[in-house]
């Protein structure tokens, strides 16, 4: 039975993904774990980079002059 990570502070974890760089194919952290080596599972490169989550949106603020 898979064990279930430790929330703290009621933060959920959130699936890591890596991009190849050669053909930017997105592949998660468990399916390259699958590989015997780190490398694309579509063309065999093994240069990836971490797929970062974009920022949250924040709405513009209202500046009045004086």
């Amino acid at each position: 039975m898979a064990e279930e990570p430790e929330l703290h502070y009621g933060i959920t974890p959130r699936p890591v993904y890596y991009m190849c760089i050669n053909c930017g194919y997105k592949t998660s952290k468990e399916e390259m774990d699958t590989m015997p080596s780190i490398m694309c599972p579509r063309c065999g490169f093994r240069v990836f980079v971490k797929v970062r989550v974009p920022p949250a949106y924040r709405p513009p603020r209202k500046v009045y002059a004086i």
